[in-house]
């Protein structure tokens, strides 16, 4: 089968694309996407950071600094933040990837980092949500009211478990389930492995991203 790539369609109808993808001999279309979702998580992370949001340390100094060095210290600070979308496009796409390729006994790693494209792209909408969150209602991405982080802030005061439960929201849900979908599809693995797979996998990363923002490393992730 030789079809192309369509990624809009994994997301609207996942079991009808993983089923052509297990089928594809030929990807088409393949280095294309790839790129594509590349440039995308770039441009957010850029646009994100175009409103502000993240820049309170360098606000804090905006009265120390002259107006070129602060406008220059914006700009390292945008270049920065497309940096980081581009190394959080490689890590979201290739490291899962791989670690479900390890699982499989026939699945085509190029065909699970297609499968982490989608992923992307549902991680990519949940940090578009993040800019109406912060510029109405004054909201970090770990107080989001389609998170757990908000229930977390009213039982700890600990930063750390707030950060890892702000994690956990309903975008998280449909990555789960995507995940599940393509993995079963193109592993043909059992459900009990896969699973447990995907849960340890995803809270490596949540962890991750909670020592980073109780580092005040939120730039980076």
């Amino acid at each position: 089968m030789h079809t192309e790539v369509k990624l809009i369609r994994g997301l609207r109808q996942p079991s009808y694309f993983f089923y052509q993808l297990k089928e594809m001999e030929v990807l088409r279309g393949y280095k294309k996407k790839i790129l594509l979702v590349f440039l995308l998580s770039a441009l957010i992370f850029g646009l994100i950071s175009s409103f502000g949001i993240g820049m309170d340390p360098l606000s804090k100094e905006l009265t120390k600094l002259s107006p070129f060095t602060f406008e220059m210290e914006k700009f390292l600070f945008l270049l920065g933040r497309i940096i980081s979308g581009i190394v959080y496009a490689a890590v979201i796409l290739f490291v899962p990837a791989l670690i479900f390729w390890t699982i499989s006994d026939e699945g085509e790693y190029r065909k699970l980092v297609i499968t982490q494209s989608l992923v992307l792209l549902i991680l990519l909408i949940e940090r578009l949500t993040y800019i109406p969150l912060s510029l109405f209602l004054s909201l970090d991405w770990f107080s989001s009211p389609l998170s757990l982080g908000v229930i977390a802030q009213y039982i700890t005061a600990k930063p750390w478990v707030i950060y890892f439960l702000g994690c956990f929201s309903l975008f998280k849900i449909w990555v789960f389930y995507i995940q599940y979908k393509g993995v079963k599809r193109l592993t043909q693995q059992k459900n009990w492995l896969i699973w447990l797979v995907i849960l340890l996998m995803n809270l490596l990363f949540w962890a991750a991203t909670a020592f980073l923002a109780f580092l005040d490393l939120s730039t980076l992730i």
